[in-house]
């Protein structure tokens, strides 16, 4: 009898010492299949010229309003008499540049089928390859790759416009399918790049963009995809658009954000895309990317049973916060900035803001940031979540937090005194901390979704590389584009990068130009000890008189030069002993060889730094209306 009770102790210590083995092996899996999420490039085309990264931060930093006047091209004669003199329609955040403008031969359109596309599709086109190029790979080169895609979007008014085209012609164009539906916004990107990852497009009003990242790190968390291109678009193609969402009585008519203020009488409009590359974090590290920030935590949930289907509601606002905040680890103390919503709306400003309000400790030593980004440029709708997601990166990069634009006396619907919330009147610095600067990100639909990540400053230490050539020797500079005009626009507008740069890395910006841009039949090759080599190769370059053959140091389509065989092999990290190799590498690839750029630099140790983003040369496509 004693035997069979030591037998039966024996098994249930045998038996609880695997249940802990499991529970820890289970934490463990879990822990790692939710690692953060590593933002590795960034691209975005913003009002008022905010074109790209850099600029953006400039005009944030700076506290510029980019809200203006309707562009000329864009004004409706036809447009109904009882709406043409509304406040509403007089300023928006409108694109600086053409939104009809295209690279037809670059993205393989023929004319006919960028006429019956939407300018939405053929600018998020635009800003995922400058998304790739920003994240160091080259657009051409992930054929076949597991890369998912991950868009959002809303509105329909190019489609309504076909339709009514149709219904006077009565002609059918299977281009119209193609190039409107909403499926095709991911769709098309997945198939102009090769991707074969998830092609996703969801529409929840103006939590699009965000949910889209979300939705981004749930596929990367659960395999669906190794790499993750995820944003937004909008354009305001119709007046009539805006004149509908003034019935909603959302809108300011003095066209102003003005958010968290006691002047705050709704919102105003924008236009514009941004997109993002996502990886895990141990594949970002791996591959030597170049990190921006990571993501912590994300979340979505729903308003359901509101006020109304268009009513904030904040206690599933406070319910996701909370939800997202716990699986970041920050519950007790928040974050240090909060990039709200933050429409300017009488009422969906202090039901966001008194929800933040209840969730931060009192206690807290540190006020808590809090801004929107609708303040600069109005909202995005469908690209509002993440023009809010650059812009909290490119805060926790630079460590400053841009100013709030017309916030000049505090909502008195905002419980203030009872919260350690700030509102950052002028940009300041993000003060040094102990641990990482941690941010959230909100963006609720009007359709009720809402969405929330929390994002913290990459603080791994990386040195600058040395470099690994003698000063003697020469970096190469490779440049690519299908006919002469073509390369001489990357010429220029590299040329004009170097001009605006101070003292540069010359390993690095090598690295950063040969590993990011794509192939195309016209390529140059130029050789380069210092900035200021470059620069006169390129002013002889694109020297008219010039003959290109004659020109020192460098290569192109018509130099004489050997094709050498058994390169596949060769590496950058070679060529400190052997400087030969690199010259037979780049003599392959300026003769037609297609190179794997990744697989040459690998484990270089060299990161990506900013470089020009390939200069579409577009053409204007109109929709000929009969």
């Amino acid at each position: 009898m004693e035997n069979n009770n030591l037998d039966r102790s024996d098994i249930l210590r045998k038996a609880l010492e695997e249940i802990r083995r499991l529970k820890q092996e289970l934490n463990q899996n879990t822990k790692e299949s939710f690692e953060p999420i590593a933002v590795v490039g960034m691209a975005c085309r913003f009002p008022k010229g905010a074109s790209s990264p850099e600029k953006f931060w400039k005009s944030l930093k700076d506290q510029e309003d980019l809200i203006g006047p309707l562009p000329e091209k864009r004004v409706n004669p036809s447009l109904h008499e009882a709406w043409k003199g509304s406040d509403f329609l007089k300023e928006a955040g409108y694109l600086k540049e053409d939104i009809e403008g295209f690279d037809h031969r670059v993205f393989r359109f023929t004319p006919r089928e960028v006429e019956r596309t939407d300018p939405q599709q053929r600018l998020f086109l635009k800003v995922c390859w400058e998304a790739l190029e920003n994240a160091g790979y080259a657009p051409d080169s992930l054929r076949g790759s597991k890369t998912g895609v991950y868009a959002g979007v809303m509105l329909m008014e190019y489609m309504q416009q076909l339709t009514n085209e149709r219904n006077k012609t009565a002609k059918l164009d299977p281009y119209d399918v193609s190039g409107n539906g909403f499926s095709f916004m991911s769709g098309r990107v997945n198939y102009f790049f090769g991707f074969q990852g998830p092609g996703i497009t969801t529409d929840t009003a103006c939590s699009s963009s965000l949910v889209s990242i979300d939705q981004a790190c749930k596929g990367l968390w659960m395999g669906d995809c190794n790499m993750a291109l995820a944003g937004g678009v909008n354009i305001l193609l119709t007046q009539e658009s805006t004149a509908l969402f003034s019935a909603l009585n959302i809108l300011s008519p003095e066209c102003r954000s003005k958010s968290f203020d006691a002047s705050a009488n709704g919102t105003v409009r924008g236009e514009g895309s941004g997109v993002v590359v996502l990886k895990k974090l141990s594949d970002a590290e791996r591959d030597g990317d170049h990190i921006h920030a990571v993501i912590k935590a994300s979340g979505v949930n729903q308003s359901g049973l509101a006020s109304g289907p268009t009513v904030p509601h904040g206690p599933s606002q406070e319910a996701l916060l909370k939800q997202v905040w716990q699986k970041a680890g920050i519950s007790a103390t928040g974050p240090d900035y909060i990039e709200a919503h933050g429409t300017g709306t009488e009422i969906g400003d202090p039901i966001e803001m008194n929800s933040i309000i209840h969730l931060l400790p009192k206690e807290r030593q540190t006020p808590v940031y809090v801004g929107t980004v609708k303040s600069n440029l109005g909202h995005l709708e469908a690209a509002a979540g993440v023009a809010g997601f650059i812009k909290t990166v490119l805060a926790l990069e630079h460590k400053k937090i841009p100013g709030n634009l017309h916030f000049n006396k505090p909502s008195s619907h905002i419980n203030w005194s009872d919260s350690c919330i700030e509102i950052p009147e002028q940009t300041k610095e993000w003060a040094k901390a102990e641990n990482p600067k941690i941010a959230g990100i909100s963006s609720f639909g009007l359709s009720g979704t809402n969405a929330h990540i929390v994002l913290e400053e990459y603080t791994k230490s990386s040195d600058t590389p040395k470099c690994q050539k003698k000063a003697s020797q020469k970096w190469p500079f490779r440049f690519s584009a299908r006919n002469q005009a073509c390369v001489n626009d990357q010429l220029q507008i590299f040329l004009d990068f170097l001009k605006k740069e101070g003292q540069v890395n010359m390993e690095a910006l090598s690295y950063s130009q040969n590993i990011s841009k794509a192939d195309f039949k016209e390529r140059r090759v130029i050789w380069a000890s210092t900035k200021q080599d470059i620069i006169e190769a390129l002013e002889s370059l694109l020297n008219e008189k010039a003959l290109e053959d004659s020109i020192s140091n460098v290569w192109t389509n018509k130099t004489e030069l050997p094709i050498n065989q058994n390169i596949a092999k060769i590496t950058y990290n070679q060529i400190n002993e052997a400087p030969e190799l690199e010259e037979k590498v780049f003599a392959n690839w300026v003769k037609g060889s297609k190179i794997d750029w990744k697989l040459y630099y690998k484990a270089s140790g060299l990161t990506k730094i900013n470089v020009p983003n390939y200069q579409f040369k577009e053409k204007v496509f109109a929709l000929k209306l009969n």
